[in-house]
């Protein structure tokens, strides 16, 4: 799960950046295939964001439902010792 957050960074990182380089250099020229390659790296930037978004969403439902048809066992109960719960003073006695 982790490797998916790290390698989502790092392609949204890299698309920024390619579109960030496109985008001066038609800031520079005013070509306009720069200004298209700066906006389709920049759009599949915003792809890759929204897609690990709804990994992100999914993989919460999913281990929800999973907790609702297969809970985890109940703790086990307290052993008791002597009749007592550990760590309880015994009860006083009362003399009649």
């Amino acid at each position: 799960m982790t490797f998916l957050y790290i390698a989502s960074v790092v392609l949204v990182m890299l698309t920024l950046a390619a579109s960030g380089l496109y985008w001066s250099v038609y800031a520079g020229t005013g070509e306009q295939a720069a200004r298209l390659r700066a906006v389709g790296f920049f759009r599949w930037a915003v792809v890759i964001v929204l897609a690990t978004f709804n990994f992100w969403i999914f993989s919460r439902v999913g281990g929800a439902i999973i907790d609702i048809w297969f809970p985890p066992p109940p703790p086990p109960p307290p052993v008791l010792i002597d009749g007592q719960l550990p760590g309880r003073p015994p009860p006083e006695e009362t003399k009649p």
